[in-house]
């Protein structure tokens, strides 16, 4: 059975996608900030993680889904779930975090042909 998170050309369909991109604007603006330094306001901080939990809903409803599109969302989704904890700790201040979630961000996009 072929999976609705993969449309016919091989990428993900309308509801994995939306859910990237929402995430992927609020994340490149937070790395953007924090990679520079800047701090992040709290209303970016749950911008992100309203996003980071859309975008986990989407990719649990297509769990079975696997292409390069897909696990390129998948592991932006979890370095933002893996910067939200980190958050929460107060442990923010490697700026390899950062750069590691802008490239998340940049390969999903890619992955995606956006």
């Amino acid at each position: 059975m072929h999976s609705t998170a993969i449309d016919r050309n091989g990428g993900c369909a309308a509801p994995v996608r939306a859910a990237f991109k929402a995430l992927y604007l609020v994340s490149g603006a937070a790395a953007q900030l924090g990679a520079h330094g800047l701090r992040v306001e709290e209303s970016q901080w749950q911008a992100l993680a309203r996003a980071t939990r859309d975008a986990n809903a989407a990719l649990q409803a297509h769990q079975d889904a696997h292409c390069d599109a897909m696990a390129a969302v998948r592991r932006l989704s979890m370095v933002c779930d893996g910067l939200l904890e980190r958050r929460e700790t107060g442990d923010l201040g490697s700026s390899a975090l950062w750069r590691d979630l802008m490239r998340a961000g940049r390969d999903a996009y890619e992955q995606l042909g956006l």
